[in-house]
Parts: structure tokens; sequence; C-alpha cells
């Protein structure tokens, strides 16, 4: 299962990278849209995990192009906002920055399920 992981925050990049490492899965990183979606493009991905602030664009602007390029790949928001904002409605699943590690993990493998894909 490969994990395409974007955020601009270098340390929460990493950490996330490591969880999902640990825990079986093959973890792609991107610190911007630019970035992601070129990793999106020329690698299979089984899901996107992306923050909602980027330097270069939002997580409501890549999401949209990624489900516009592979309808098929749940997409997840990480945000810390309490309310999102309606541009939001094509995602998968929002989780909050404060999840603790096992249920972040809990739930992606839940999701990865449920859209028939394999989990690690």
């Amino acid at each position: 299962m490969v994990i395409l992981c974007v955020d601009d925050d270098h340390t929460a990049l990493t950490v996330r990278r490591l969880l999902l490492s640990i825990a079986g899965y093959t973890v792609l990183t991107a610190s911007s849209v630019e970035a992601a979606l070129g990793l999106f493009d020329v690698n299979r991905i089984d899901l996107v995990i992306t923050d909602h602030f980027l330097t270069d664009g939002t997580g409501a602007e890549l999401t949209r192009l990624m489900r516009r390029l592979k309808p098929e790949i749940p997409l997840v928001l990480l945000t810390g906002l309490a309310d999102l904002p309606p541009l939001y409605k094509h995602i998968d699943m929002v989780v909050s920055k404060g999840i603790t590690p096992e249920n972040f993990l809990g739930q992606i493998a839940r999701l990865l399920l449920s859209s028939g894909r394999n989990i690690a």
C-alpha cells in the first residue's frame, strides 16, 4: 500500500512518514501542491493524506485536482480547523491533527478497507 503524505511542515511530515512506515505502508512525501501532483501522476498511489494549508495552495485545491485525475483514490484531509469550508465535500475522511497515533492508523486502515483496497 502506497500512501502519499502532503504537508509543508517538515517535522509533521517526517513524523507521519515514520508512523505510517512502521505500520507497514510505503510512504511518499511532498511539501507542496506541485510536488504532490508530480508524485501522484507518476506513481501508483492507494491513499492521499494532505494538510489543509500548504505554501503554494490548499488541500482543497490539491484534492480537487487529484479527484479529477484518479477518482478512485481515497483522500484524507488532516487539519486543525474545527469547521471546514464546503470546498471539501469531495474528501473521503477528515482527521484532526490532535488524534492519537493509534486512532490515526485505525482510521486509515478502515478507510483503505472500505474503499476496497487491502491494508498493509
